[in-house]
This record gives C-alpha cells, structure tokens and sequence, in this order.
C-alpha cells in the first residue's frame, strides 16, 4: 500500500531543491543520469526512487540523502535514532517494494542506512559509486552481482563495490528485511 503522504512529501522536497537551485527536469535528468519522466513520477510521489537513484539525484543537487526526505532538520545531532512505530516505509503503489531511509535526521555522514523490502520480481538493476552492505534481517532473498546470483539467508551479510551491477529480489512467500548500508566517498557526501 502506498502511504501517499511520505512518498509525495519526498517529491516535494526533490522538487523544492530542484527549482531552487535553477534546475529543470531536464538539467536534473542530464546531471543525475536518470530519465525526465522517472524523476517527474517521483516528483509527482508516484514512484518511490531506487537507492541508486536516491544518491544520484542528491549528487546532482548537491544535498545529502537524508535532506531528500527532510530538507527542515536542524543542525546535525549527535546521534539520530529511527523508532519503526513513528515512521513508515514508502512503498510502491502494488506494495512489491518498501525503503526506509534509517539516518534521515543526520546530515553530512558517510553511509546511508536504508531497510530494504525487496520484490518477489527483481527490482532494477543498480550501480552507483561507493561501497554497499547488505545484511538479510529476515526471510531470504537472491542478489545478482555483475550476472552471478547469490542466496542469502537471514543472518547473511554482503558486502561489495556499489559500481557492481545489483538487483536483489525476495525469494519465498514472505518478503525479505535487508539492511542496506551504502558508504559513500567523501567526495561523494553531502
């Protein structure tokens, strides 16, 4: 089910950040390597952007991540803590994909923290600059990296370049919980 007000509220802010800085869709899609059309349906809280496309889009505007999904927060905390309870995953509109984003609250780190709930269909295959972690929190899932498919049971941990080619999918009936850690270069930090 799509929680229509997170979702749209991270397009909003996409969209702020874009106009304020002097950017059309176009120029965004050209600096962040996504098509127009995706970026305007992610605008329009229609569809909920992929990691890759989450750290090209904050590249392209020179934000962190978390701003995306908070462009308000104060000055960085000492610590920011996500409470499952008060927050909620965006989700597509079928309910196949779910993110989190776990640190929204702290600006300028070197890893973005995401819970992850992966399709029972691959989900786009990714690539983006840094490092990534994933480590199953529950259920089972299969990643293909660079063409070879891995299984990861619950417990499992992966850890490898983020330019790898990736899509990672849930296999059995329930979905899968991945804990997606992507640590990011410190040019590439916001």
């Amino acid at each position: 089910m799509l929680d229509v007000s997170r979702t749209a509220g991270l397009g909003l802010n996409l969209r702020r950040v874009r106009t304020e800085k002097g950017l059309t869709l176009d120029r965004l899609a050209s600096l962040s390597e996504l098509t127009r059309g995706y970026i305007s349906l992610v605008e329009r809280g229609l569809k909920v952007p992929s990691i890759a496309a989450l750290l090209r889009l904050a590249k392209a505007l020179d934000v962190s991540v978390a701003y995306l999904f908070d462009p308000n927060s104060a000055q960085a905390p000492r610590y920011t803590i996500y409470r499952q309870r008060e927050q909620g995953a965006i989700q597509t509109r079928d309910g196949t994909f779910g993110l989190s984003a776990l640190a929204a609250g702290r600006t300028r780190k070197m890893m973005e923290p995401f819970l992850l709930t992966p399709p029972h269909k691959s989900a786009p295959r990714a690539s983006h600059a840094g490092e990534e972690m994933l480590f199953v929190v529950s259920g089972r899932i299969v990643i293909k990296l660079d063409g070879e498919d891995i299984v990861m049971d619950k417990g499992d941990c992966l850890y490898f370049a983020g330019e790898t080619p990736h899509e990672v999918r849930s296999l059995g009936r329930q979905k899968a919980e991945v804990l997606v850690v992507v640590a990011l270069a410190s040019s590439d930090t916001a």
